[in-house]
């Protein structure tokens, strides 16, 4: 009698160790300390010019193709300027999205539309609506944001495509069109693998970010998708050529050159 307790004592004990050392592991490092990672790596990509191509793909299985090029430039020590411009189908060519950051949270957006020759501006509050059609927002193709902005929480470890990640929980402390989201960080390369965003308890948006290759030190993911659940609609994103380090005028990030697509 007296060893089945002792038994049940060890058992109990063992099993409080492991809850502590789960816990002691799980906050190791902070959701936000993850993120601060990310952000660094973030910034190291900010000079850049990459040339894309996007499919998407509706619920019935239809595909269009479209290629852009984005442009990037860092100024210390928190503001970035970005122009994307569409080079194709021929109904977008010319169709640019300028922003301007001051900071990681005060921000400019512009868009431009050859058809009606005219320069658009894009307010804050739309920064989570649809880039031109696609199932990426706007924010997709600025920099990173100010990580005042939102709340962090690591729930747990786990591999995406056999690279360990932290997954995090984001939630925002302003009002956006999604409540919150989770995202899997891969650990020492500090970029997001997958991404769910919520509205509520259900997922609306899912990004999976793949085919990563070290470009200049920076771990670039070649292969992007994200897809509305909703919608069933989805879109890829493909990297066709990517250059780092660049040293781009300030002229190319005017609204003039934004009307001239980036000429």
């Amino acid at each position: 009698m007296i060893f089945g307790r002792l038994s049940v004592v060890v058992c109990c004990l063992s099993s409080v160790i492991c809850l502590l050392s789960s816990a002691s592991a799980t906050y190791a490092i902070s959701g936000r300390d993850v993120y601060e990672k990310v952000h660094e790596m973030s910034l190291k990509s900010l000079d850049h010019k990459i040339d894309m191509t996007m499919a998407l793909f509706d619920k019935g299985g239809g595909r269009r193709s479209r290629k852009l090029t984005s442009y990037s430039k860092h100024a210390d020590p928190e503001a970035y300027k970005a122009l994307a411009v569409f080079n194709s189908p021929p109904d977008l060519k010319n169709v640019g999205f300028l922003v301007h950051a001051r900071t990681f949270s005060e921000r400019e957006l512009w868009a431009y539309f050859p058809e009606y020759k005219r320069v658009r501006r894009i307010a804050n509050n739309s920064q989570d609506d649809s880039f031109f059609g696609s199932d990426l927002s706007y924010d997709d193709f600025t920099g990173p944001p100010n990580l005042d902005d939102f709340k962090f929480s690591i729930l747990k470890e786990e591999d995406v495509d056999g690279k360990p990640c932290y997954v995090v929980e984001v939630t925002p402390k302003t009002r956006r069109k999604y409540t919150k989201y989770i995202a899997w960080v891969a650990k020492d390369l500090w970029i997001q693998l997958k991404i769910d965003y919520y509205q509520d308890k259900d997922v609306y948006r899912s990004g999976a970010f793949k085919d990563v290759r070290i470009i200049d030190s920076i771990p670039t993911p070649f292969q992007s998708e994200m897809a509305n659940k909703k919608t069933g609609h989805r879109t890829e994103l493909t990297i066709d050529k990517v250059q780092y380090h660049t040293k781009f005028s300030d002229d190319l990030f005017t609204q003039r050159s934004l009307e001239r697509a980036g000429k």
